[in-house]
Parts: C-alpha cells; sequence; structure tokens
C-alpha cells in the first residue's frame, strides 16, 4: 500500500538550508554576499519549523509533510499555469487490451468497505474476468459471507482463506500463485470506490510493453490526489461519479511516475514474470509497491496514470492511524536505505506535476460536487494592486463561509484566459486561447454565480462583455467596479492625451475610447452586461456618479459597498520633511506629476513602491521598490515622510493607498478625482488640492503650505 508520498522532505538538513537561502536571498547585492547575509535568516525559519519537522520526522505524516515542503520551498509552487492543449478532451480510446487480467483484493475485516466494493465489482468487473478474494484472517463472520456471496454470483472468482493474519504483502503474494499464466494482475483496496468502465481504462495503458504499472487519479492517492497532491478528500459517491465522468472526457495522455500508488494498482504481466510479488520485508504493508516498482524501473519498465479515470479511495481502513505512522516510518527507511534516488526523483516529479491540467479539470467536477450553494466565477486581472486585494478578501470569505473553492478566471497574462482553481489547501491554474475551450472547462460547474471584478490588461477586453454572458447564461451574474471597462476601454477613463475629462459621449472619437470599433459598439456591448447583473457594486461615491451617468437604467442595481481596511498603518509622529507616495505608480497613477515635481520641488519625494520604467526622479528624490502592508508606517520613518500624496490623474474606484496613507495620522493630499477624493473629504487629515494636475507650481506650493500647517501644530 501507498509510500509513493513519503519524498515529503530531505533527508540531509542542508538541502532545507540551501532552499531557504536560495529564498531569502537579496537581490539587491552581489549574490555570493545575498547567500552569506541570507544563511541566519534561514536557520531561524528552520528553528521556528523544529516542532513540526520533529512531528514529520516520527510521524511521517504525508499533511505536515506537504505544508513544511511549501514552506521551505521544496514543493510545486502554487498556482502555476499550464497550457491547455487544444485537444484536451479528445476522449478517443486509448489502445486496446492484448491480455486479460486478475483482479486481487485482500481483505481483513472492515466488512462495510468490503460489501460496498464486491457489490461494485459485480456491477463493474465482466464475468470472464478473473478475480481473487484474499480473506487474510478477518475475525469479523461476515467477511466469509459476503466473499461466498460475491463468488456465487461472479462466475470467474475465487476465494483463499488464510487461517490468521499476514498483511497485505503476503496477501497479495499468495494470490499471485493462482494468477493464469499471462494475465495482467490488477490490486484493489476494499476501500476503493471503481466506477463503470473502470477495468478498461486501467488495463489499457499496459497494451504498451515498457509499462510496468498503471495507477488512477483519485480523491486520496498520495501523488495522484485530485484536487491537490499529497492530501485527500472525502467526497461523496455522487462527487466522484462526477470527477471520474470528467476524467472520461479527457484525452489520455502516456504520463510517467516515479512509482505506482498501491490502493488500485495494475502490474504488467511481463515484469511480474521478472520480479514475482512483493518483498515480504515490508511486512504488513506500505512500501512494498514502491519497492517493486523501483526494480522496475532498473529493468526498464515505466510506471504511468490512467489520465481517463478517477477511482474512489477511503484509505486507512484496515490500519490505524498509530499503526499506519509505525508502518509508514518504518517503510520510509527501508525505501531510502534501497534507494538513495528515490526520495529526489519523486519530489521533483511532483515540482512539476505533469498531471496539473487534468487536476484542473477533475477538480472543477469535485469543486461542483461537493458545493453546496453556486460556485464563484470571478472575471479578475493578473496585475495585483487594490483590486486583487479585495478579491482574495473575498475569496477568503468563501472559504470560510464553506465554500470547496472558487474559480478566477484571469486576463492579462500569457494567454488570453487564465484558469484558477482555488481551495483553502490548494491552486491549479492553465493557460489557454480557445474560448470555447474555456466554456468545455468549466462545464461542470453547472450551478455558478459569476462577478467581474478587474478586466485591465486583457488582450481582447472586446470579448469580456459576451463572455461574461456567456458564463452567466442561467445563472446570476455581479460587477464589481474595480476599474472603468464598464464605461470604457479606456479602464481608467483617461483620454488619448492622458486626461481625465468625464464620461465620455457615445459619439465620441477619441482613440482611447473608441475600443476595437467605436465607442458606441463597447458601451453596447457593456450595457447589456450592465441590465443583465443582479447587482453592480462601487466601493466610493464618485463611481456611483460615473456609472449612473453611463448607464441611467443600471441606477436602481447599484450598491455602494466601501472596501474595509484591515491592517492599516499604525499613527505616526508629525514633523517629517519629505512628501511620501505609496503604491506602484504608472502614467494614471501620476508618475509624470512626479516626475515633474521632483525637478521643481525642494523637499525629498519617497515613492514607497515602484515607479514606471518609463519616468525617473531626480535626484535625492527615491523610488523605495515593492513593500508589505505591515512595512508602511517603518518605512514612513525611513525616509521622513511629513505629507502623503496621492498623485493620481484619474478617477480611482477605490484607493487602499489612500486609506492607508489617511491611517498615519499624517496630512495627505490627492486631486479632486474619485474615490481618493471622496476619502479625503470624510477625514480630518484630508486634503482635496484643487488645482490642475498639469500646474506642477500650484501642486508644489499647495503641498508646502501643508507642511507649514503642520508645523503649525
Amino acid at each position: 500500500m501507498g509510500l509513493s508520498h513519503l519524498s515529503a522532505l530531505p533527508r540531509r538538513s542542508s538541502n532545507v538550508l540551501r532552499s531557504l537561502v536560495d529564498q531569502n536571498c537579496s537581490t539587491n547585492v552581489d549574490p555570493r554576499l545575498g547567500r552569506v547575509l541570507a544563511w541566519p535568516r534561514a536557520f531561524r525559519s528552520v528553528w521556528q519549523a523544529r516542532s513540526d519537522i520533529l512531528t514529520f520526522i516520527r510521524t511521517g505524516d504525508e499533511v505536515l509533510g506537504h505544508d513544511l515542503r511549501r514552506r521551505f520551498g521544496l514543493a510545486a509552487g502554487l498556482a502555476q499555469a499550464v497550457t491547455l492543449p487544444e485537444n484536451f478532451f479528445d476522449s478517443s480510446p486509448n489502445g486496446k487490451v492484448k491480455a486479460s487480467a486478475s483482479v486481487i483484493v485482500p481483505i481483513y475485516n472492515a466488512a462495510k468497505h468490503v460489501d460496498t466494493l464486491l457489490e461494485t465489482l459485480l456491477r463493474t468487473v465482466p464475468a470472464e474476468q478473473h478475480v481473487i478474494l484474499v480473506d487474510d484472517g478477518s475475525d469479523d463472520d461476515r467477511i466469509r459471507t459476503l466473499a461466498r456471496r460475491f463468488k456465487d454470483a461472479h462466475s470467474k472468482a475465487e476465494i483463499l482463506l488464510h487461517p490468521q493474519n499476514l498483511g497485505f504483502v503476503n496477501a497479495v503474494n499468495s494470490a499471485l500463485q493462482n494468477v493464469p499464466r499471462g494475465n495482467h494482475v490488477v490490486l484493489l483496496n476494499t476501500d476503493t470506490r471503481p466506477p463503470p468502465n473502470w477495468l478498461p481504462r486501467m488495463l489499457a495503458p499496459l497494451a504498451d510493453e515498457t509499462v510496468a504499472s498503471v495507477t488512477p487519479l483519485s480523491n486520496n492517492a498520495e501523488i495522484l490526489s485530485v484536487p491537490r497532491s499529497g492530501v485527500s478528500f472525502e467526497p461523496s459517491d455522487a462527487t466522484l461519479d462526477q470527477m471520474d465522468a470528467t476524467a472520461q472526457t479527457l484525452r489520455f495522455r502516456d504520463v510517467d511516475l516515479p512509482t505506482g500508488v498501491g490502493f488500485c494498482l495494475a502490474l504488467s504481466r511481463r515484469y511480474l514474470d521478472q520480479i514475482g510479488g512483493f518483498d515480504p520485508e515490508f511486512g504488513k504493508g506500505y512500501g512494498e509497491e514502491v519497492d517493486w516498482c523501483l526494480k522496475a524501473t532498473a529493468l526498464g519498465g515505466r510506471h504511468t496514470v490512467a489520465t481517463n479515470l478517477v477511482v474512489g479511495h477511503v484509505g486507512n481502513a484496515s490500519f490505524g492511524e498509530e499503526a499506519r505512522r509505525k508502518h509508514v516510518a518504518r517503510a520510509s527507511r527501508l525505501i531510502a536505505a534501497r534507494y538513495a534516488n528515490y526520495s529526489k526523483a519523486a519530489l521533483d516529479w511532483e515540482r512539476r506535476d505533469p498531471l496539473a491540467a487534468e487536476r484542473l479539470a477533475i477538480a472543477l467536477a469535485w469543486t461542483a460536487g461537493e458545493a453546496v450553494s453556486p460556485v464563484p466565477i470571478y472575471l479578475a486581472h493578473v496585475l495585483g494592486g487594490g483590486a486583487e486585494t479585495a478579491l482574495l478578501a473575498e475569496v477568503n470569505t468563501a472559504f470560510a463561509n464553506g465554500r470547496p473553492a472558487v474559480v478566477v478566471l484571469r486576463v492579462g497574462g500569457p494567454a488570453q484566459w487564465r484558469v484558477e482553481l482555488k481551495g483553502p489547501r490548494f491552486a491549479l491554474a492553465a493557460d489557454l486561447d480557445d474560448t470555447r475551450l474555456l466554456h468545455r472547462l468549466l462545464r461542470p460547474v453547472t450551478d455558478r454565480e459569476v462577478i467581474y471584478s478587474c478586466g485591465v490588461h486583457a488582450k481582447h477586453p472586446e470579448t469580456i462583455p459576451n463572455t461574461l454572458l456567456e458564463l452567466a447564461d442561467g445563472h446570476s451574474l455581479a460587477v464589481r467596479l474595480h476599474d472603468f471597462y464598464p464605461i470604457s476601454p479606456s479602464w481608467n477613463l483617461l483620454n488619448q492625451e492622458g486626461r481625465f475629462e468625464g464620461v465620455p459621449s457615445l459619439t465620441t472619437k477619441d482613440v482611447a475610447h473608441a475600443g476595437a470599433s467605436s465607442h458606441e459598439s463597447w458601451r453596447e456591448a457593456w450595457g447589456k452586461v450592465m441590465a443583465r447583473a443582479e447587482e453592480v457594486t462601487v466601493f466610493a461615491k464618485s463611481g456611483a456618479a460615473l456609472v449612473q451617468e453611463a448607464y441611467p437604467e443600471a441606477a436602481h442595481n447599484i450598491t455602494l459597498r466601501p472596501h474595509k481596511i484591515t491592517h492599516a498603518p499604525r499613527r505616526l509622529t508629525p514633523g517629517g520633511k519629505s512628501i511620501g507616495v505609496l503604491g506602484a505608480i504608472n502614467h494614471a497613477k501620476g508618475a509624470s506629476v512626479l516626475e515633474r515635481l521632483s525637478r521643481l520641488s525642494t523637499r525629498r519625494i519617497a515613492i514607497i513602491g515602484a515607479l514606471d520604467g518609463k519616468f525617473s526622479l531626480h535626484r535625492p528624490n527615491v523610488v523605495h521598490g515593492p513593500y508589505e502592508q505591515h512595512d508602511i508606517a517603518k518605512l514612513a520613518r525611513r525616509y521622513d515622510v511629513g505629507t502623503w500624496f496621492i498623485p493620481s490623474v484619474c478617477p480611482e474606484t477605490f484607493s487602499f493607498a489612500t486609506h492607508e496613507a489617511l491611517a498615519t495620522g499624517l496630512p495627505v493630499a490627492s486631486f479632486n478625482l474619485g474615490a481618493q477624493a471622496d476619502a479625503l473629504e470624510a477625514a480630518a487629515n484630508g486634503h482635496v488640492l484643487d488645482v490642475d494636475p498639469d500646474d506642477t507650481g500650484a501642486i508644489d506650493a499647495a503641498l508646502e503650505r501643508l507642511f507649514e500647517k503642520a508645523r503649525a501644530l
């Protein structure tokens, strides 16, 4: 039984430390010096995790091992996107079986699981297929009754009785003696749930003589678990059926594995003849299939996945938790001693995750099956910022309310669409350019709520309205106004000269507002979305006014719901002499304003954030670069910030930077535009500048007055 996840952590602590050093190495210094400086932080990380590391070494707990790998940067990163091929859903047969097989079921008590499995096998294993039930010393009288009933109903079934419990390994080996010459073998745990038509899909890859073993995907199969490798889930039988129904629509791919997984494992007759059965040294079970598979690998054999099959698995039906941990720890030592390179190979395979695409497709079916309310599908961008902060807050709320996962459909990345499936314990992602393939991928999610969050920098923004309507056909649709795409293809409402001049008229010829064809056609397309939406959420009163001006008919659907600011910076002592600017600054956020101001002002400008590379500040002004929210107060002190300036030249839908700056208690200034001005008007330390963004002298004078006012206080 399964041990393929025992590669959870490198056995040498130096490998962990090197990984942590690489993660913490500064990019702002010479690489060699950066590594030296990173060692103390690496040691500190290991020391802080010492309790969990010792627990993992003692217990072999797979979940804890996976979390430690992620913490130390030794596991696959979350949401690493794969590219879906156009023929991803080509479910043509993947070959013909050249030989029959014997299905071996080792049984030790667990009557409930046995009853369910045998009833399933009567429905799913053809009468001409050989089945061997091994009653391995069960002390529950119901087992013999269930086994005899199965034998009476299945013409090619036989029963082997062991007077005492010999364990999984010996149960399998005794059954192998009764397998007809030439038959492949399929090992099946009693706590599995095979779906209809499972056996042909298990055996089909064995038509390739280089394949030594085949394992299906499952809800609980270590490295072959869906949605996430190494972590088990317990879906209902109906959900398992949905997962397998989706798997059957997928094109079979011949994906190599470092080892098979023993809960449901097909073994090739060719390699059984060369290797024989399992090594009895593995005792009651765990690790024996890894040992067998690695022996087959040494003989040139390969181990593959039935990528079009999901077999349910309860797990640990034969062992208690404490006994399981002891078996895992012992088996781990045996495997490590025999196969020094296995741990690294298994870990490398998991990092690459060649099955990410299949996991995503099947996990969507899992999500749909387990959800008790509509599954959220958010359309969002890839650029981070305030819209992403708001989206993550919504996602975390969904998890807190018991949602198994949410879908985030992103634009602005390397492909037209990036589909992310996020759960509390996993994240999967795929890139695709074909909108038809997108709809096919999301087909299992039959109960959904579609939410527009942000479409900035989409490759084909003109396709967004229709895609939203197609996704929401028969389902709810909501709009979150994190950008102004519903009003103009210029998502920040700046015209071709980079200025804000209000909501453009339908007949405008301004190229920034025209889009792919005309502004009128853009508004017509988005007008259908706005009319269809059950709710249009805005985050500032200025945003509500702009939407009402563009779409008067949507006024009754508009809800004003400002974002909540969490972990706001602490208040600062006034008296600083620098102008502070928060956030990633591009033209719309006021980069040109700051560039001009840096030439004129006698005060240092400190951008705590990034500056678009098209712009630069004159010395001694400084651009700090990316920052964490909890560092704002510390950085403000470092750069001696006395007044904050929000230089955006466009109306923002909501400005986290403005609210964070206000939380410090220092004066905060902005132009009379959008949500930033709304926030300042409502705050005692807010100051709306009634000046033109192009009038640098007036801006400098207005900011200087704020410094003087602060000194007077």
